[in-house]
């Protein structure tokens, strides 16, 4: 079982979030118990990932499946957590949820069956978990925290070798930036 943060049916004004507002439950990882194939997209922000949810989306319309947007939350390392370290991360979290639900909503104006999903745990265990039951995972070439240089990001790299199912991986717009410039 995993930590799932529960997508609020509707989301509190930026800044509005408090730290009762964001409710962590237990649930499955992705449910694909209705039988209905399923795409999951890695979402964090990057530029990467914009195309990553963009090109699943085409893809799931050829698919007639459904697209799943998955954001990991790192897990707060340390044990104690001070009042103000709680509100902050609340509000994090408020925004991840706000932004992913921002992302769901504008699919769906497009008419993709899509769902948004935070989990909390490590990015690439997460998304290998999620691949399990899907018939792709699709993830960015180079993540929010991406390192110069680095033709794939950790995360993209570890998917490809341990994913459950296919995984393609999207570069960011506009290809790489020239290494020597």
């Amino acid at each position: 079982m995993s930590e799932t943060t529960a997508v609020p049916a509707v989301p509190a004004a930026r800044g509005e979030t408090r730290p009762e507002d964001v409710a962590v439950e237990t649930a499955p990882l992705v449910d694909g118990s209705n039988g209905r194939p399923f795409v999951v997209v890695g979402v964090d922000g990057s530029a990467s990932s914009e195309a990553a949810v963009e090109w699943a989306a085409e893809e799931c319309a050829r698919r007639g499946a459904r697209l799943v947007l998955l954001h990991v939350l790192e897990p707060v390392v340390g044990s104690v957590l001070t009042v103000e370290s709680r509100r902050y991360r609340a509000r994090s979290v408020g925004d991840t949820v706000g932004d992913l639900w921002d992302q769901v909503n504008q699919l769906r104006d497009r008419r993709v069956d899509a769902e948004g999903q935070v989990e909390e745990g490590v990015p690439d265990r997460v998304l290998i978990m999620a691949s399990q039951d899907a018939e792709l995972l699709v993830v960015g070439a180079e993540g929010a925290d991406r390192h110069r240089g680095l033709l794939l990001g950790e995360v993209a790299q570890r998917c490809a070798r341990a994913a459950g199912c296919p995984v393609v991986i999207i570069p960011p717009p506009g290809g790489r930036p020239d290494p020597t410039a």
